[in-house]
C-alpha cells in the first residue's frame, strides 16, 4: 500500500515538475520571441527612420550637388543634430567624392564609401545606410548615415526586469493550480488512459466512459463517448464508401479503356495492348498484325433511319466479330463506324488473308432491325509488325492508309500496306483540299452526253456528267467524286448538280430548243437522306422545270441498305413525274425482287458487258437476256459505252431501245449540245 501511495506521489510530483517546466520553457519561448520580436521591430524602425531621414537630405541637397554647393549641403546635413541616434551623415558626388559631412561628437567615421554597395546593414550595433541621390532618373550622387542603437540597451534592461517578475508569478501560480487539479483530474484521466489503450489494442470502439459529473472532465469523457461513436459510424460508413469507391475506380477504368456502345476496348485501350503486343512480338520473333475496318454503307442508314438504329448496327457488328476472332486477338472501336483488329503470333499474310476474309463474309450477311433488312459490307487496311512499323502509331498510320486503298478496290475488300501508299496518301490529302476549294469557287462544271433512239435517230434524252479541271488537268470523277462522298459533302454537290442541269434544261427549252430529258446520277448517300425528296421539289420548284424532264439514274447498291425506305423516296418522286433509271444494271447485286417493287422506267446495261459484245457468246447472252428481262417488265433499255458500229448494230438486233456513247457523241459542253440538239434530224447522226 505504502509502494502503491509512493509511486503514486512519485508520479503526480513528476507530473506537477514536468507541467513546471514546460511552463517555464513555454514562457521563456514566448519570451525570447517576444525580445526577438521587439529587437527586429526596432531595428526595422530604425532602418525606416533612417532612410527617411536619408530621403529628404537627398531630396534637399540635389541643387546643392547640382550648383556644388558644398555649405548648402552641409547645412541639409546639420539637420540631423536632433536625430540622436545619427553618428555622421556624408553626402557623395556622382564621381563617389566626398561632398558634405555631419559628424556628432565623439563619433568616429569608420567606414569608406567604397566599400560599400547600395542598401543597409549593421556592424557591432550601428546601422549603415548608403541611398543614391538622382534627379530625372539619373544619379547625381549618394548619402550615406550612419546610426546608433544605445537606446536600445536601456529598454533591453527594462524589458528583463518585467519579464523575470511576470515569469516568477506565472510559474507560482501554475504550481498552485496545477497541484490542486491534480487530485481532481487523475481518477477520470486514468479511465480515460484505460479505455484508450484498449481501443488501441483491439480495434474495436464498443466500450464507452461512465459519466458522472458535469464539470469538464464530464464534458471530455462524454465528448470521448461521442467521439467513439461518430468513429464507429464512420469506420461502417469508411467500408461502404470503399466499396462504391471501387466500383466508381471500375466505372471510371470502363469509361476510359471502354467503347460506351459496343463495350469493346476504345482507342487508349488498344494503343496500350498494341505496344504490349509489339514487345511480346520482340521477344518471341512472332509477327503481329492491326487489321482497320470501315463499314460500307454505314452512313447511308445513319442518315436515312435515325442515329439509334445506326447504333444498333454497330453493336451488332461488333458481336459478330467477336465470333471470328481468336481468343487472343483484341478487338476494338477506333469510332465512328471504324473497328480495329489486333491479332498476335500470326502465322503469316495466309493467316491475316483468311481471317480478313472470314471477317467480310461474315458481315456480309443481313442484319435484320426493326423490320429493315440491312446490308453492311466492310472494307480491311493490314498492317504488321514490325514490316509495316516499329510503333503504334506508325502501325495504326499505316493501317488506316491501306484501308483508304482497300475502299478504292470496293466494298469487300482487303489490301496490305505497302510503302509507294504513302506518296498516295499525301496526294489523297491534296486532292481532298483541293476538292473542297472547287466545290467553294466553282470549278467543277457539268457536259452533257447525248442519249440517241435506235429506231428513229431521235434524241432521247441527255445525261448530265460532273467534270473538274484543276490547273489546266481534268480529274476523273472517279477520282474527285468518292473524295466528296468521304467528305461529307455529297448532299452539297448532289444539290448543285441538280440545280444546274435543271437550270439548263430550262434555259434550253425558252431558247426554243427541241425538248429533252435529262439524267441526272444521284448516289445512295442523296437518296437516303430525310430530306431527299424535299430537296429535289425544292430544285425544280426554284428552277420551274417539270419534273417529266427530270431522271434520276441509281445504282443497284442504292437499294441494298434498306429496301423500303428507298421505295418510298423512290415512289414520292415518281408521283411527282420524275423517271427513275437503273444505272450499270447486272455488275451489282441484281436482285431481281427490286425490279418489282420500284417504280422503275430505264435500266442502263453497264459499259463492259457492251464493250464485250461480239467477243464472247456469254457475254452477248448477259445482255440479250438483259433486254429480254427489261421488255417483259415494261422499261427502256439504253445501252452505255457505244464506240463502234458493230456495237450499235447488234444492239439493235437485240432491240435495244437507246443509245449512248462517243459513236454517237463524246461528252458536251452546254453551248455545244445546244448545237447538237437544234441540228438533230431523224436517222443516227454522229459527232465525233
Amino acid at each position: 500500500m505504502f509502494t502503491r501511495t509512493r509511486n503514486a506521489g512519485s508520479f503526480f510530483r513528476t507530473q506537477l515538475h514536468t507541467v513546471i517546466f514546460i511552463n517555464v520553457l513555454s514562457l521563456s519561448l514566448v519570451a525570447g520571441a517576444l525580445y526577438s520580436s521587439f529587437v527586429d521591430d526596432y531595428k526595422d524602425n530604425l532602418v525606416s527612420v533612417t532612410r527617411s531621414k536619408a530621403s529628404l537630405i537627398a531630396s534637399a541637397s540635389r541643387s546643392a550637388i547640382l550648383f556644388h554647393d558644398k555649405d548648402a549641403a552641409t547645412e541639409v546635413l546639420s539637420s540631423l543634430q536632433d536625430h540622436q541616434a545619427t553618428r555622421f551623415a556624408q553626402i557623395f558626388d556622382a564621381d563617389n567624392q566626398l561632398f558634405a559631412t555631419f559628424r556628432r561628437q565623439g563619433a568616429a567615421i569608420d567606414v569608406l564609401r567604397t566599400e560599400l554597395n547600395e542598401g543597409f546593414f549593421f556592424v557591432q550595433n550601428n546601422l549603415y545606410l548608403l541611398q543614391d541621390i538622382s534627379m530625372d532618373g539619373e544619379r547625381i550622387g549618394s548619402i550615406l548615415i550612419s546610426a546608433d542603437t544605445r537606446s536600445l540597451d536601456d529598454q533591453r534592461v527594462r524589458y528583463a526586469s518585467t519579464v523575470s517578475v511576470v515569469l516568477f508569478f506565472s510559474l507560482l501560480i501554475a504550481y498552485i493550480l496545477n497541484w490542486r487539479m491534480q487530485s481532481v483530474l487523475t481518477a477520470p484521466l486514468r479511465e480515460l488512459v484505460n479505455l484508450i489503450g484498449y481501443v488501441a489494442k483491439n480495434g474495436v470502439y464498443d466500450k464507452r466512459l461512465q459519466v458522472t459529473k458535469k464539470d469538464e472532465i464530464g464534458a471530455l469523457s462524454h465528448g470521448v463517448n461521442n467521439m467513439l461513436d461518430t468513429i464507429q459510424t464512420h469506420e461502417r460508413q469508411l467500408k461502404d464508401n470503399s466499396n462504391r469507391l471501387e466500383s466508381m475506380v471500375q466505372e471510371l477504368f470502363d469509361r476510359a479503356h471502354y467503347d460506351a456502345l459496343t463495350n469493346l476496348p476504345n482507342r487508349h485501350l488498344l494503343t496500350e495492348r498494341l505496344s504490349r503486343a509489339i514487345e511480346a512480338s520482340k521477344r518471341t520473333n512472332k509477327p503481329a498484325a492491326l487489321l482497320f475496318l470501315d463499314l460500307d454503307r454505314f452512313k447511308v442508314i445513319n442518315d436515312s433511319l435515325g442515329h439509334p438504329l445506326g447504333d444498333r448496327v454497330l453493336i451488332a457488328v461488333a458481336e459478330r466479330l467477336k465470333t471470328v476472332v481468336r481468343r487472343s486477338d483484341s478487338i476494338s472501336r477506333w469510332g465512328g463506324d471504324e473497328f480495329v483488329l489486333l491479332l498476335e503470333n500470326v502465322a503469316g499474310e495466309e493467316a491475316i488473308q483468311g481471317i480478313a476474309r472470314n471477317i467480310i463474309q461474315e458481315l456480309m450477311a443481313p442484319f435484320v432491325l426493326d423490320g429493315y433488312q440491312l446490308h453492311v459490307s466492310t472494307c480491311i487496311g493490314i498492317a504488321t509488325y514490325p514490316k509495316d512499323g516499329e510503333d503504334p502509331a506508325t502501325l495504326l498510320k499505316h493501317a488506316d492508309i491501306s484501308m483508304y486503298r482497300a475502299k478504292e478496290l470496293g466494298p469487300g475488300s482487303f489490301c496490305f500496306f505497302k510503302k509507294e501508299m504513302l506518296t498516295d496518301s499525301v496526294l489523297r490529302l491534296t486532292t481532298e483540299t483541293n476538292v473542297r476549294k472547287a466545290l467553294e469557287q466553282d470549278e467543277l462544271f457539268l457536259v452533257y452526253q447525248p442519249q440517241v433512239c435506235t429506231v428513229d435517230g431521235r434524241i432521247d434524252g441527255m445525261e448530265a456528267l460532273s467534270r473538274w479541271e484543276h490547273d489546266g488537268e481534268l480529274i476523273s470523277p472517279g477520282v474527285f467524286i468518292p473524295v466528296i462522298e468521304e467528305l461529307g459533302l455529297m448532299r452539297q454537290f448532289c444539290l448543285w448538280v441538280l440545280r444546274q442541269t435543271c437550270q439548263q434544261n430550262r434555259q434550253w427549252q425558252i431558247a426554243g430548243l427541241d425538248i429533252v430529258r435529262i439524267a441526272v446520277n444521284l448516289p445512295a448517300s442523296f437518296i437516303m437522306h430525310p430530306q431527299c425528296v424535299t430537296d429535289i421539289k425544292s430544285v425544280l420548284d426554284e428552277t420551274g422545270l417539270s419534273a417529266k424532264f427530270l431522271e434520276v439514274e441509281l445504282t443497284e447498291g442504292t437499294f441494298m441498305s434498306s429496301t423500303s425506305h428507298a421505295v418510298s423516296v423512290l415512289s414520292a418522286l415518281a408521283a411527282m413525274g420524275i423517271r427513275i433509271a437503273i444505272d450499270d444494271f447486272g455488275t451489282g447485286y441484281s436482285c431481281m425482287s427490286y425490279l418489282r417493287d420500284l417504280p422503275i422506267t430505264s435500266l442502263k446495261i453497264d459499259g463492259s458487258f457492251v464493250e464485250g459484245l461480239g467477243h464472247s457468246q456469254a457475254n452477248d447472252g448477259i445482255v440479250q437476256s438483259i433486254i429480254t428481262l427489261g421488255h417483259s417488265l415494261d422499261l427502256v433499255l439504253i445501252a452505255e459505252c457505244v464506240e463502234t458500229e458493230a456495237q450499235l448494230e447488234t444492239l439493235r438486233a437485240m432491240n435495244c431501245d437507246v443509245i449512248q456513247g462517243y459513236y454517237f457523241s463524246k461528252p458536251l459542253e452546254a453551248s455545244a449540245a445546244a448545237t447538237y440538239i437544234s441540228a438533230a434530224i431523224p436517222g443516227i447522226s454522229r459527232i465525233v
